[in-house]
């Protein structure tokens, strides 16, 4: 009855006024506000359940956005119950040590989805790398690439850019036509819109199973790695 009340009230509060004419007449109207207003105002944690429940759905539907979109490259199988998104820039130099821990869980959890967010924030060259990396990625080689920017300690200036592309086998001419392509630049746009979304602020930031680790957290993050496992595998069980 509690759920009932609550979502009542919020379907109805939702509901544009000619949408709500076509259902009730004004009395009934006011009849509805004042019974779901009586009942919230004397049961408050109905209405603070309801808000929560959409928080949560928003909360999912963001993660799987995120997690599930194809433009961005990811290692790992795609039905992995944990999946790691990494936010990242590659002049960040906690990015760059981060690396290191990427290829650990890639090696030692096979089972595990990584996916890699470009979040360019820090200047012209880290937007420069982005678009080179993300327009690199349909020659097959966006990992051998990412690595080579991620290694490189210096200026990421377009020369070097290209020069770490051919390195990796990257055609560099093919490259630098498609990071014209404006659909490069939305996917970059969507991603700052994703990580505001999480609040993240600075790179890395790491979202395990829809939650946030900010920063480069060696230890925060196998934490999380082990508990996001540790639900995956109670879902399971309660399912079967």
């Amino acid at each position: 009855m509690a759920r009932w009340f609550a979502a009542l009230f919020l379907l109805f509060a939702a509901l544009p006024p000619v949408a709500a004419a076509q259902s009730f007449n004004a009395q009934e109207q006011a009849e509805i506000r004042a019974v779901v207003r009586d009942y919230l105002v004397r049961n408050p944690d109905v209405l603070r359940e309801a808000l929560d429940a959409l928080q949560a759905r928003n909360d999912a539907q963001r993660w799987d956005q995120v997690r599930s979109d194809p433009r961005n490259f990811a290692l790992g199988p795609a039905n992995a119950a944990v999946t790691i998104v990494e936010f990242f820039d590659y002049r960040c130099p906690y990015c760059h040590a981060s690396l290191e821990w990427v290829e650990r869980v890639r090696r030692e959890r096979p089972d595990v989805r990584v996916v890699f967010v470009e979040l360019p924030i820090l200047g012209p060259s880290s937007m420069e790398a982005s678009l080179a990396s993300v327009a690199a990625m349909p020659q097959g080689r966006y990992w051998e690439f990412h690595r080579a920017l991620m290694g490189f300690r210096g200026d990421l200036t377009p020369d070097r850019i290209d020069e770490l592309a051919r390195r990796s086998g990257i055609d560099v001419p093919r490259m630098r036509r498609a990071m014209n392509e404006p659909e490069i630049t939305r996917l970059l746009e969507e991603n700052r819109a994703h990580a505001m979304n999480y609040n993240i602020t600075g790179t890395p930031g790491f979202v395990i199973n829809g939650e946030l680790i900010p920063g480069f957290r060696p230890d925060a993050l196998d934490a999380r790695l082990r508990e996001a496992a540790r639900e995956a595998r109670g879902r399971r069980e309660a399912r079967n």
